[in-house]
């Protein structure tokens, strides 16, 4: 009884904040900060530069939407929160920037939970806050914006955080710079549909906590798509790049694909932890070692799953530089980075998969079995200078090594991929970037590995 009193609080506390300032009336009516700034009470004022100044919080109520206006600037005073259960239109033709008012001022965002509020974000740049986003029927899409230096005042779920669980959100061809926390995450009880696509992450989590720049709860029947993304981190010690997770267990039947994106200079590149079923293909992997001890990180590719419930589909990844190529932390997950016996199988894999220099203390570490199950490993190129059996052994620490541990299954190594040949065949001298799926485009549009005049390239 005394918990569901204290919730009760909660509510109403949450209630009383949201309540706080200005309220729109519901009605349809769609408001610019030009608008409230001649509604006496909202906190909305214009300044002699031409900015409007928010300098308390107000709330645009379900039904309602607050527009951007082309070429605003709003400042944002210190613990301004906004909240938006309507839409938010902030699309202006050219660009718009919210910031804080003064220096040294830490103003919260933009707070759009509305079960039936969808925000369309475009050609803006937040500076110092961060938007907050989720509800049943409701859908975000941003393109072309940049996040920077997001303060982690309002969520430490990141610059772009999603608080409840909702679909069909696009985040594409965005920047997110030094921000405090992660750049992009939801929580662990909340799992979206998203797409995350050719976007730019530089040096996020700059507080250095334990955070991927990229933090996704996945689960449900949502579809999770990371793609040509560029995922650059600081050198960080506790700063990772890609996770996905499901640490509370939740039922899982969505599609989680993370491909074609260039990871560099991050705690780790991707790591899945819990019950997880993913796709990881066509990454490159650069540097991701920036732990300060071994055995807690610096794995190009981790899975951490004590329930054993993960498939994890790992192909055609380009792994460099880590402490470790791929581990398998814990538990038995179903991992295939290669399984080329049966073309015609359902669990089919080329592998393609290429390990350079992984390792530490004058050894190199390819691929670490730490768990109990059997890993299918065919069809990569290991950090040998003879693809023999003798020497990959060295590389691959498994059941060989220690009986309670897992077999790998690695020979035989890497062929040609007849895949990669047909395209080399057909694209000779257009000119044109394909990557290894087939899809052109004029330049890379993220480091990978492309077929470029009938050659295959690596893109850093």
């Amino acid at each position: 009884m005394k918990k569901f009193y204290a919730f009760l609080l909660l509510a109403a506390m949450a209630a009383g904040a949201m309540a706080q300032g200005f309220v729109s009336d519901g009605n349809g009516t769609v408001y610019t900060f030009n608008s409230l700034s001649q509604i006496e009470g909202t906190g909305v004022t214009l300044q002699d530069d031409g900015s409007y100044l928010v300098a308390e919080e107000f709330t645009i109520s379900e039904g309602d939407v607050l527009q951007m206006d082309n070429n605003a600037v709003i400042k944002m005073a210190n613990g301004v929160r906004v909240y938006i259960n309507g839409d938010a239109d902030f699309a202006p033709v050219d660009t718009a920037v919210v910031t804080r008012d003064v220096e040294g001022s830490n103003p919260k965002g933009f707070w759009m939970l509305g079960d039936n509020g969808n925000a369309n974000l475009k050609n803006v740049t937040f500076e110092y806050v961060g938007v907050t986003f989720g509800g049943v029927n409701s859908s975000l899409h941003a393109d072309n914006c940049t996040f920077y230096q997001y303060n982690g005042k309002m969520n430490s779920s990141g610059a772009l955080g999603f608080n409840a669980s909702c679909d069909n959100n696009i985040v594409e061809n965005c920047y997110f710079i030094e921000c405090d926390v992660n750049a992009i995450g939801n929580g662990a009880t909340n799992p979206v549909g998203i797409i995350i696509r050719n976007n730019v992450f530089w040096h996020n989590v700059t507080s250095n906590r334990n955070k991927p720049q990229i933090n996704m709860t996945v689960g449900g029947d949502y579809d999770v798509l990371i793609a040509d993304n560029q995922v650059i981190g600081g050198q960080f010690t506790m700063s990772g790049g890609i996770a996905l997770s499901n640490m509370m267990g939740l039922a899982h039947s969505g599609t989680n694909i993370v491909e074609n994106n260039y990871i560099a200079d991050n705690r780790y590149g991707i790591t899945t932890i819990g019950g997880v079923d993913a796709i990881i293909r066509n990454n490159v992997m650069i540097d991701n070692r920036y732990e300060t001890n071994p055995n807690n990180g610096g794995s190009c590719i981790s899975v951490y799953d004590s329930s054993s419930e993960s498939n994890i589909y790992i192909e055609g990844n380009w792994m460099e530089g880590g402490f470790w190529g791929i581990t398998i932390v814990t538990g038995s997950p179903n991992v295939n980075l290669g399984k080329i016996e049966d073309p015609e199988a359902e669990d089919y894999n080329p592998g393609n998969n290429t390990f350079v220099n992984n390792g530490f203390n004058d050894a190199f570490y390819d691929l670490y079995n730490n768990g109990t199950g059997t890993v299918w490993a065919q069809g990569n190129t290991w950090n040998v200078t003879v693809q023999d059996e003798e020497s990959i052994e060295e590389v691959i620490y498994h059941q060989v090594d220690d009986p309670t541990k897992g077999l790998v299954i690695f020979m035989p190594p890497h062929q040609e991929d007849t895949a990669v040949e047909e395209i080399e065949a057909a694209q000779q001298g257009d000119g044109l970037y394909y990557n290894l799926m087939g899809v052109p485009t004029e330049a890379p549009r993220a480091g990978g590995i492309y077929i470029h005049n009938g050659k295959k390239i690596l893109v850093k």
